[in-house]
This record gives C-alpha cells, sequence and structure tokens, in this order.
C-alpha cells in the first residue's frame, strides 16, 4: 500500500481533485437524502382480525379464535400464535421467523382462512388480515374545533379529511372524538301491533324502496340510450312518506308507525386538547415518504382549510417531522462539537496549528465520502447513521495521527519527501492491521436478521465507511499535505513537556512492574471481578428510554362502565396531569380502535416544557403512586418512546398458562391478592380479574321448534330488536347518510322486558321469549387470551418509586414460593423473550467478532501468540466499560451492546501498536528494554488517539444529542479508558509471560524471522 502514498506525491494535482470531488458528492449527498428518526424496520408479524357482533368472548373463543388458530397453527414459518377473545372479535397475532417471505406468508395465510370461513359462525365477517408495520405510527396529530355551528365530526370527515388524503405523501387518515349524525328510524311498539307489523316486515320495505335498475334500452333519434328506474329518498319528508301495504289491502306511510328524525350517534369515544372538547385527527405518511415531506404538505393544507374557514381551529398537537429535525440536529450539533474538541486536543499535543489542521483534514473528507456511499446505499440521516457519525469522529484521525507523528520521528537529517515516504511506510502495516480488526467486528452485525440487525445494520456500514476512507486519507492525504506545508513538531509545548514527564514516569514505573507478574496480573483480575459485580447491578432493557418529554398514560376502566363514568375518571386524570408546572400540553382520547370494534381504554399524552424542572422519568415516578389510587381502574405511566412497542415491558409482569381458563383465572386472582402484601409493588393487577357481566340468554331448542324456528334464527330475531339495525343509506352533496331503525332506546332496560320480546313464528303466531328461553345475568371476562393453544393470564405491576432492588426477580422468587397448582404453569412474557433473542444474537455476534479480531491479527503478526496478548485487552477493557455504565446509571441494552461489539474493535487498536513496536525494538535491543522504550515511545500517539477518541465520544456519553446512544458511548469511552491503561502496565507483563512460555514450548528452536507459534 505504501504505492498509494508514493502516487499522491508525485500526482498531486489528481488527488487534490479528487477530493474536490467527493466533497461535491458528500454536500449533495447531505441535501437530498431524506430525514427519519429511525432506520426503516419491520416485523415478521400480521394479524387476523374477525368481527362477531354480539358474541361474548367466551363465544368468541369457543366459535372463533379456536377455530382459526387450529388451521392457522400448521402453516410453516409461524413462530408463535397469540390470540385475544373480546366482546365483538377475535385478534390473532401471528410471528414468524425472522427471514420469512412475508409475500409467500400471506398468500398461504389466506388459503386457510378462506378453507376456514365456511365453519364459522353465519354471521361472523371474513377474517381480515392485517400486516404489521412498525413505521405506520401516526407521524401527525391534530386537534379540530370550531368552523361550524353543525356536527363537527360531519364537518371533520367531509370536509377536512378528504383534503388530506388527496396527498400524494399520506397514507391514511383516521379520526377519534365527537359524534356522527345519522337518520334515525324509532318504531313505535304500538303501532306496529295495531297494524298487526313485524320489524323485519319494516326493514324489509325500507331497505328495498331506494333503487335504481336498468329496463332497458330505447331509440330516441340517432341515439340508443339506456333506461333505468328507480325511487330516491334523499330526506327525511321522503322516507317518512315511504308507502307500507297492510295484510289487508290497504297502506299507510312509515311515519304512521314510527318517528324518523336526525340523530347522534350514541357516544362512545372522548376526544379532549388542553380540556377542550375536540375531533383528533391522526395522519400517518406513505412506506415510501417521510416525516418532514408529509409535515410539509400537511402544513400547506391546514393554512389553507384556515384562510377558507376563519372559525376554524386546528392545532397541531405532535409532529414528528419537528421532533426529526430537532433530534438530528443535536446529533449534528454533537457531530461539530466533536470535531471542534478532537482540533483542540490535536492542536495542543501537536502545538502547530499546520500539524493540526494536516491531521483534521481526514475528518471532512472521511465524513464525505461516508455520506456518499450512505446515500448510495440508500441509507437516510436519521439518529443511528448520524450517530455513527460522532462515534466515527475519534477514530477517523487516530490513522492520521500515527502517520504525521511517524513522519515526524522520520525527519531528521531526511527531506520532507522521504520522511512522509519512511514515515508512512512504517506504521502502515500497524494502521493497516487496526482499521481492518475495526471493520471486522460489523460484518457479524450486517448478517444479523432480527429486529437488532434492522437498526444497527446502518450504523456498522457508516462506521466502516468511514474508517475505510481515514485509511487511505492516512496514507495518502495526510503525507502530501505534509510535503505541501511542511510542518514542525514543537517539544516545547505544555503538553509535551508534560508528556515527557509522563515517559519517565512511565519508564520508572514499567521497569518496576514488570518483574511483579502475579502483582500485577492479580490486580487485574480483581478489577475485572468487580467490573462483573457493578454490572449485575445496571439492570437489562431491551432499548433505552429517552427523555423526549412525552409521557403515556394507559388508563383500563372496570369493565361495565358507561360512558359518563369513563368521562368522569378522565377529567380526574386531566385536572391532576394539568396542574403540574412542567406540563405544557396535554391530549386525553377515548375510544373504538380502527382495527377492532372494542373499546381502548383511555389513553392521556402529556407533552412537558423543554425547559423544566424534572426529567421524564423523575415526573413518572411522582405520577405514578398517585394516579394507581384511583378506583376503578388499572393505569400506566411510562415514556412515550417506550410505549408504542408492541410489548408489555412494565417493572413486573408474570404470565400463566394452563389448558383450563377457569384454573389459571383463579390461581391469577390468588397470587395477586397476595402479592398486595409486597410493599415494592403498587398497581398490581391480573389480566383476568375483572369480569364484565352481561346478559346471558339460552335458547331451548325444543321449544324453539315447536314454534318452526332454531335457536340461531330466535338469536337473530333478539339482535334485531336490540341493535341498531341499518337499512339504507344516500347521498346528500359530499356526505353519505345512514338510516338505522330500532325500538326506542328505553325499551329493553330490564330482564322483564327483554324476556317480554315477541318472536314471530313460521305460522304468524307470536310467542314471548321467556317462552323459549331463559334469560340471566352472567359474569364474562373482559378478553381471553392463548398463546400457542394454551390460555394465558398475565400478573403486572410497576415499582415503587425509589426502590433500589430488583422488584422482578424478587416478585419471581415470591410466586415460587406460593406454588402452582397441577394444569399451571409458568409462561414467558413477549418483552423478555424478545430481549433474550436479540440479547443472545447480539452476543453471538461479539463472539464471532472477539474470533475474527484474532484471526485478522494472527495473520497480521504471523503468530497467534501476540494476537492472544492483544486480546488480552477486551476481557480486561470491561472494567472501564462496566463502571462508567454504573456510574452513569444506564441499564445494559441493545445499543450498550453495539457499544461492547465496537470496543472489541477498537480497544486492541492501542495493543496492536504497542505489539508491533516491541516485535521491531527487540531485533536491536534486549527484551526487557524493548517492553520499555515501546511503551514510552508510542506513549504520545496511543495517548492521542484515545484522546481524539475520548473526547469526540464525550458530548455524546454524557447524554448531549441524544439519549438512544449514551450506552454505546459510554461503553466504549469505559472501554478505551481501561484498555490503555492495561495495553501500557499489563501488555508488558504479560508480553514477557507469554514470550517466555512460547520459548518453552518450542524448545527455543525457532529459526531466524521464522515463529513456529
Amino acid at each position: 500500500m505504501i504505492g498509494l502514498t508514493r502516487f499522491s506525491l508525485k500526482r498531486p494535482v489528481t488527488l487534490i481533485l479528487a477530493v474536490i470531488t467527493v466533497l461535491f458528492f458528500g454536500l449533495r449527498s447531505v441535501m437530498n437524502a431524506p430525514m427519519e428518526l429511525n432506520p426503516e424496520m419491520s416485523l415478521p408479524m400480521m394479524v387476523v382480525s374477525t368481527i362477531y357482533p354480539g358474541a361474548s368472548p367466551a363465544d368468541i373463543d369457543e366459535l372463533v379464535s379456536k377455530k382459526i388458530e387450529s388451521e392457522v397453527s400448521t402453516l410453516t414459518g409461524i413462530k408463535t400464535v397469540s390470540v385475544s377473545s373480546m366482546e365483538n372479535a377475535s385478534t390473532m397475532l401471528l410471528q414468524y421467523e425472522f427471514g420469512t417471505n412475508m409475500d409467500k406468508a400471506y398468500i398461504n395465510l389466506k388459503k386457510v382462512l378462506d378453507s376456514v370461513k365456511s365453519s364459522l359462525p353465519k354471521d361472523a365477517e371474513e377474517p381480515n388480515i392485517i400486516e404489521i408495520d412498525m413505521n405506520a405510527q401516526s407521524d401527525i396529530q391534530l386537534s379540530v374545533a370550531g368552523g361550524t355551528d353543525g356536527n363537527l365530526q360531519d364537518y371533520v370527515n367531509t370536509n377536512i379529511v378528504p383534503e388530506f388524503k388527496k396527498m400524494s405523501s399520506v397514507g391514511s387518515v383516521s379520526i377519534s372524538g365527537g359524534q356522527s349524525s345519522y337518520i334515525r328510524i324509532e318504531l313505535i311498539p304500538e303501532k306496529l301491533a295495531q297494524y298487526n307489523l313485524a320489524m323485519s316486515d319494516i326493514g324489509n320495505i325500507i331497505s328495498s324502496a331506494d333503487f335504481s335498475t336498468p329496463v332497458g334500452k330505447v331509440d330516441y333519434g340517432r341515439q340508443s340510450l339506456s333506461v333505468s328506474i328507480g325511487a330516491d329518498y334523499k330526506d327525511i319528508n321522503r322516507l317518512k312518506n315511504i308507502v307500507i301495504p297492510l295484510k289487508t289491502g290497504d297502506v299507510i306511510h312509515l311515519s304512521d308507525v314510527a318517528n324518523v328524525y336526525d340523530a347522534l350517534e350514541e357516544k362512545n369515544s372522548l376526544s379532549r386538547y388542553n380540556g377542550e372538547e375536540v375531533v383528533s385527527v391522526a395522519i400517518t405518511k406513505q412506506q415510501s415518504s417521510t416525516s418532514v415531506e408529509v409535515s410539509k404538505q400537511v402544513n400547506k393544507v391546514i393554512e389553507e382549510l384556515k384562510a377558507n374557514n376563519k372559525d376554524l381551529t386546528i392545532t397541531t398537537i405532535f409532529d414528528s417531522s419537528k421532533y426529526i429535525k430537532e433530534s438530528i440536529s443535536d446529533v449534528f450539533k454533537t457531530l461539530i462539537m466533536a470535531v471542534i474538541l478532537s482540533m483542540i486536543v490535536l492542536f495542543i499535543f501537536f502545538g502547530d496549528i499546520k500539524a493540526s489542521l494536516i491531521v483534521g483534514s481526514s475528518i471532512p473528507i472521511s465524513v464525505m465520502v461516508a455520506l456518499t456511499l450512505m446515500r448510495a446505499a440508500g441509507f437516510s440521516l436519521n439518529l443511528i447513521s448520524m450517530g455513527s457519525l460522532v462515534l466515527g469522529i475519534g477514530m477517523i484521525v487516530d490513522a492520521s495521527i500515527v502517520v504525521l507523528e511517524s513522519c515526524f520521528r522520520s525527519k531528521s537529517d531526511k527531506n520532507f519527501f522521504d520522511s512522509a515516504v519512511e514515515g508512512t511506510g512504517i506504521v502502515i502495516n500497524s494502521i493497516t492491521g487496526s482499521i481492518i480488526t475495526t471493520c471486522v467486528v460489523f460484518l457479524p452485525l450486517a448478517m444479523l436478521k432480527g429486529l437488532s440487525g434492522q437498526l444497527f445494520a446502518q450504523l456498522g456500514y457508516t462506521i466502516v465507511f468511514c474508517m475505510v476512507s481515514s485509511l487511505f486519507s492516512a496514507i495518502m492525504i495526510v503525507p502530501l499535505l505534509y510535503l505541501f506545508f511542511h510542518p514542525v513538531e514543537k517539544t516545547d509545548t505544555l503538553a509535551n513537556r508534560v508528556l515527557l514527564k509522563v515517559q519517565d514516569s512511565y519508564r520508572n514505573t514499567v521497569k518496576k512492574i514488570t518483574p511483579k507478574k502475579f502483582t500485577v496480573v492479580g490486580i487485574s483480575v480483581m478489577l475485572l471481578v468487580i467490573s462483573f459485580i457493578l454490572a449485575g447491578n445496571v439492570g437489562m432493557v431491551l432499548m433505552p428510554e429517552s427523555d423526549d418529554g412525552q409521557i403515556a398514560i394507559s388508563v383500563s376502566v372496570a369493565p361495565g362502565l358507561n360512558i359518563e363514568d369513563v368521562d368522569r375518571i378522565a377529567k380526574q386524570i386531566e385536572d391532576f396531569v394539568a396542574a403540574d408546572p412542567d406540563v405544557e400540553n396535554y391530549q386525553m382520547t377515548f375510544g373504538n380502535s380502527e382495527m377492532f370494534s372494542e373499546k381502548t381504554g383511555i389513553s392521556i399524552t402529556a407533552y412537558l416544557k423543554k425547559k423544566r424542572s424534572r426529567k421524564t422519568k423523575n415526573v413518572i415516578q411522582e405520577w405514578q403512586p398517585v394516579l394507581t389510587k384511583i378506583p376503578d381502574t388499572s393505569i400506566s405511566v411510562k415514556n412515550q418512546s417506550n410505549s408504542s412497542s408492541g410489548v408489555s415491558n412494565r417493572a413486573v409482569q408474570i404470565n400463566l398458562q394452563s389448558t383450563d381458563y377457569n384454573l389459571v383465572r383463579k390461581t391469577a386472582n390468588e397470587i395477586v391478592d397476595k402479592m398486595h402484601s409486597l410493599n415494592y409493588l403498587l398497581n398490581v393487577h391480573s389480566s383476568a380479574e375483572n369480569a364484565a357481566p352481561i346478559v346471558k340468554i339460552n335458547v331451548d331448542p325444543v321449544q324453539a321448534e315447536a314454534i318452526g324456528m332454531t335457536p340461531g334464527s330466535v338469536a337473530g330475531i333478539v339482535y334485531q330488536n336490540l341493535t341498531d339495525t341499518e337499512v339504507m343509506k344516500y347521498s346528500s352533496g359530499d356526505s353519505t347518510i345512514t338510516v338505522k331503525m330500532n325500538y326506542p332506546d328505553e325499551s329493553y332496560d330490564t330482564i322483564n322486558e327483554i324476556e317480554n320480546i315477541l318472536i314471530t313464528g313460521v305460522t304468524g303466531t307470536k310467542t314471548p321469549l321467556s317462552d323459549l328461553a331463559t334469560v340471566s345475568f352472567e359474569d364474562s371476562a373482559v378478553t381471553i387470551t392463548r398463546s400457542d393453544k394454551k390460555y394465558q393470564v398475565s400478573i403486572t405491576a410497576d415499582k415503587v418509586a425509589g426502590y433500589k432492588g430488583d422488584a422482578n426477580s424478587e416478585a419471581d422468587a415470591f410466586v415460587d414460593s406460593i406454588g402452582l397448582p397441577n394444569g399451571v404453569e409458568r409462561a414467558t412474557n413477549a418483552y423478555n423473550d424478545m430481549m433474550s433473542d436479540e440479547m443472545t444474537a447480539l452476543l453471538n455476534a461479539l463472539l464471532t467478532a472477539i474470533f475474527l479480531i484474532f484471526i485478522v491479527m494472527a495473520m497480521q503478526f504471523e503468530s497467534p501468540r501476540f494476537s492472544l496478548m492483544v486480546m488480552f485487552t477486551i476481557p480486561f477493557s470491561l472494567i472501564g466499560a462496566f463502571g462508567l455504565l454504573w456510574l452513569f446509571d444506564v441499564p445494559i441494552s441493545m445499543m450498550s451492546m453495539i457499544g461492547f461489539l465496537m470496543m472489541v474493535g477498537t480497544v486492541v487498536n492501542n495493543g496492536i501498536l504497542y505489539v508491533d513496536t516491541v516485535n521491531q525494538y527487540k531485533v536491536e535491543m534486549p527484551l526487557d528494554d524493548a517492553l520499555v522504550e515501546a511503551g514510552a515511545t508510542r506513549i504520545r500517539p496511543i495517548l492521542l488517539t484515545t484522546l481524539t477518541t475520548i473526547i469526540s465520544m464525550l458530548p455524546m456519553a454524557l447524554g448531549y444529542g441524544t439519549d438512544m446512544l449514551q450506552g454505546l458511548a459510554l461503553v466504549n469511552v469505559g472501554g478505551l479508558i481501561a484498555s490503555t491503561l492495561l495495553a501500557l502496565l499489563l501488555l508488558p507483563t504479560l508480553y514477557k509471560m507469554l514470550d517466555k512460555a512460547g520459548k518453552k514450548l518450542t524448545g527455543n528452536h525457532l529459526e531466524a524471522g521464522l515463529d513456529i507459534d
């Protein structure tokens, strides 16, 4: 590779033009690259949703969920099948193995569902397949108020939603809050009885009244015209006049047997912003669009809507693009800060501005090359890719520092051209080996298939881009600039004077400790043991929390509560949130899920002020014990950054499973009662502890048959009587008006009224329901959950604020001490399963990286013995890594595991440089002197490269820019500090020990230039 150095020195114009080209394309890449918060990710999951109106959870479980589950479980590639049976709906989550072709999986799943739908109840809707998209969370949330004297929800649906849906970048628009309007046909039971009419008779007449049918063609002049016939009912008056023929031959009108009027749907959802009633609008982008692009288009439409309606108030509650821009901006500032700090360190050490600029030139060139390659690879500017550049800043200059320092040492009586060539040639193998070891670390990362592979692939590739470009910059740009600017090393600077004293002190220290090999190794091992003890106290999470100032409050209310009581609870929580001085805004929603038909519970999102007195986690710790005391609720308070992961990450979660639902439910409730005595837990609940009261109607088949009916046909008539029946739809302007028919609301408020429903038999006789069935109250589970064909109940709890123990482990031990009855067993939860899978995958990648580093170094040294020496710095670097994680109270996570992966590639660099120098020096001097002088000679580049890397990561390690990457930076900073000290102090001892052992093994039969290790 020294030929590249000679080429650059002989062809400077070519190289300069190449650099200008790199800078040009790098700037274009920055300007054209899309901005996102995180890399695009996908999970191999699909949801099967089946609606069965009016069915209880138990009926859904038996008649729908089990039948679909038994067929779906036979599909290949499925890892787990989880199903929740709730009122009106079955929701099945299918998790596939990573790497599964989801297009083929969709086709196979569709075939199975098509075959099973014939065995489902006839009133059940066709199973619907929903593909999970991790990027499909709402990008913009708006609140709408005012703008109309009529119905606000209808106004939003008619005038606002269509405007957003027209945009090419918008994927979906959903609303919550308000009440939609419809036309209600309220039947008068006495009038129906008077005219001997049934509800079904009226429904059939209305449904067939509004029609349009082609009846042929006629010739009109030279044209052939199609003829259609029909009747339109476009307003209430026409509906009232619908003709109803009687069996006597007379006719009446609909108004004679029903009241027809405009009505509002029953209030089943709530939406408020800062306590004001609003309609909330959630906008989600197309997968091919960016959040920033959507935000620009949406804001433009909002301005147009406001201009057209001065009374309309549209408030942006949340705009992900704003958060993305702020996050990327913070990371960019961290990048600039890292560059400035690195340049300051270089100037302090070199004492010459020209030398500092020569080394610093590697930074913009390497960054621009990396940005160009990132754009070519299709990467966006996100927290991971931009954070990777910050992490790479310190490592970028390492090779350039070593080359320039070597050029200075080679100068003596040589000219600048010869010293540039010679100085680069001396260290070219060392820096190449160091960069290769750093790069091979990320090969296992690129091969990961799970969530970590999708999330961190860009990190690995970006750092590899930086490192490879820094190598070419070090062996081509640095020698050329050295030749152009003729920098002079200043030895009289403060840093050099300090460094000379450090070198002298180092020489004395190494001479004293090298013979004391057992003491040195013993102290190192003791520190390593202490670091593992500290590691056991830092905890473990899947992803670190970020202090975004958003708090998610999820409230499950007691089953059966009416909307008025739910509203009262919501207002109580809203008042508490609004009273906090650190809260800027808050949003509350309650209502039906868009995906399913069950109520989703109260959801409150609090947005904290940017300038606040407390961190987000401190606010959560203060709110949680207060809110969990509200009766008739189960409340979870957590950081919004972790609230949408799709799996629970409560402080304590214990899952029980059994083939007998009643047994596992009883067991869980008994354990919950006992766990209430644990003073370190609060908000202890079971997913099956509350039963929803329902009215159960058991039809006697014999009695039903006596009037020519079946239990199913009886159920259909009862359903029609108790539920609004949609009988017609018609268009009015831009709106579609729904017409529904039912009896007055108060018709069936008691058991007696239900029992008196008249069932018309095939002969026309009317029989009370009480003669055909028993009607009674019964408790029913709110949700019945099954996982892999076993019923599952979850016990969840939160840890008391300030409790330092491991609440989850202690709760586990408590449950184990209670014991479980036969037929009930423990089950893992989804969060722990995912964390275990991802951590195991990253650990395997880490071990693979260590193996590859060993191979690369053994090839470089042509000796596994020297490779093994350097490898000793890896475990001992954990002393600093675990120490800093413990000191900053940062848990081990996927991010910090990536930090360990990076660390093993960086901490060996100083060891490589030291061992390579010892190997060169021992040819000219005794081994003991070589061990001392190698460290003293290389202490400057070792300290300089380490300091630039540490200082460039320091802002991120302190949590500036983004909290997400703090654990990664802390691991690297701590590991570099520990490995640097060990490389300089422990390696001399290890080198001497292993060199002596190697000579014994080979019997001192080493040929010149050949190592038989």
